[in-house]
C-alpha cells in the first residue's frame, strides 16, 4: 500500500500544473471576474428597458425586498452550481493530455529504466495512472471549485452589507452550500465513469505508441469512422462516440435540469413546494442503473488490461 501511494504521490508531483495550478488558474479567474463586478462596476449606473439609471447596490436592494425567497434560493443554487462546467470542461482537457503522456511520456524521457529497476510491478504503475485520472483528477478540481466558490460567496457578501441587504438571507441560507457541493462532486465522478472507454483507450495509445500519440489515438479513430460511413454506410463507431459525450454532458447538467425545472415552477405557478422536496439525486441512480456506462467500463478496463500488457512485454524505453 505504501508503495501505491508514493506512486500516486508521483503522479501529482509529476503532473503538478494540470492537477493544481491549472483549476486554481480557472477559480482565480473566475474569483477575480467577480471582484471586477461587484466592486468596480458596482458604483456604473445601469439602465432598465431605457427607463430610469440605477446603480447596481440600488437593485441588489430592490431585489433583497421583492423577489420570493424560493425564487432566490433556486437562483442562488443555479449559480453555485454552474461553476462545475468550467471546471469540468477543463478537467477533460487535462484529463485528456494526461491519460496521452501518462504511460509514453517515462518512456521518451527513459526514466521508465529507473522505474523499472524498482520493485514496482507494471500492474500497479498501470493502475496509479487510472486513479489518477479517474479519482484524484475529478477530487483536485472539486476541491478547488469548492474553494472558489467560498472565495465568491464571500465577495458577495460584502457586496450584500455594501448594499445594506443582508447576506444571510440572500446569499448563505439560500445556497444549500452541502447539497451543491456534493451534487458537484457526485456529477464529476458519474462524468468520468461514462468517461472510463476513453480514458482506457488514451492509455493502451500512451503505452503502445513510439511517438506523437495525440496523432496515434485520434487519426485512427476519424479513419474508422470515415471508413465505416463509406463502406457499410453507417455511422455506429461516430455514434457510439457521440452518445458517450453527450452522457458526460448529461452527468454534469442533471442537477441544473432539475433546478431549472423547479425554477420554471415556481416562477409560472408559483408551486408550493420547495426544491428542497423534490431535489432528490435519484436521476444520477439512473446514470448509474444505465447498462451502457456499465459496458463502457468494461470496455475501459479492458484497455487497461491491454496497456498493462504492452508495457510489460514490450521494449522499455523508445
Amino acid at each position: 500500500m505504501k508503495t501505491f501511494l508514493t506512486l500516486l504521490k508521483r503522479e501529482y508531483w509529476e503532473n503538478k500544473t494540470g492537477l493544481q495550478w491549472v483549476p486554481l488558474i480557472i477559480g482565480g479567474i473566475a474569483v477575480f471576474g467577480v471582484f471586477l463586478g461587484v466592486f468596480v462596476f458596482s458604483t456604473s449606473n445601469v439602465q432598465i428597458n431605457g427607463v430610469g439609471s440605477h446603480d447596481l447596490t440600488s437593485l441588489f436592494k430592490l431585489y433583497d425586498v421583492s423577489v420570493d425567497p424560493r425564487a432566490k434560493a433556486i437562483g442562488v443554487q443555479m449559480g453555485m452550481y454552474s461553476g462545475i462546467f468550467s471546471f469540468g470542461f477543463v478537467l477533460a482537457i487535462v484529463g485528456f493530455f494526461y491519460c496521452l503522456g501518462a504511460l509514453y511520456d517515462d518512456r521518451k524521457d527513459r526514466s521508465i529504466l529507473f522505474w523499472k529497476s524498482m520493485p514496482i510491478s507494471d500492474t500497479m504503475t498501470v493502475v496509479s495512472k487510472v486513479v489518477t485520472a479517474m479519482v484524484l483528477a475529478p477530487l483536485f478540481f472539486w476541491v478547488i471549485l469548492q474553494i472558489t466558490t467560498l472565495a465568491i460567496m464571500m465577495l458577495a457578501t460584502i457586496f450584500a452589507w455594501v448594499s445594506d441587504a443582508s447576506a444571510w438571507s440572500n446569499i448563505w441560507q439560500p445556497s444549500n452550500l452541502f447539497v451543491i457541493a456534493f451534487y458537484q462532486l457526485q456529477a464529476f465522478y458519474v462524468a468520468t465513469l461514462w468517461a472510463a472507454p476513453i480514458i482506457g483507450y488514451l492509455l493502451l495509445v500512451s503505452s503502445w505508441t513510439k511517438k506523437v500519440p495525440f496523432l496515434v489515438a485520434t487519426v485512427p479513430v476519424v479513419l474508422v469512422i470515415i471508413a465505416e460511413s463509406i463502406v457499410t454506410n453507417t455511422a455506429h463507431v461516430a455514434s457510439y462516440i457521440g452518445e458517450r459525450f453527450v452522457m458526460i454532458w448529461a452527468a454534469y447538467i442533471t442537477p441544473v435540469a432539475n433546478i431549472a425545472g423547479d425554477f420554471s415552477d415556481v416562477i409560472e405557478s408559483d408551486a408550493a413546494d420547495f426544491i428542497e422536496e423534490d431535489w432528490i439525486p435519484l436521476s444520477f441512480g439512473k446514470h448509474l442503473m444505465d447498462m451502457d456506462l456499465w459496458l463502457g467500463i468494461v470496455v475501459g478496463a479492458a484497455f487497461v488490461v491491454g496497456a498493462i500488457m504492452i508495457r510489460r512485454y514490450r521494449d522499455e524505453a523508445l
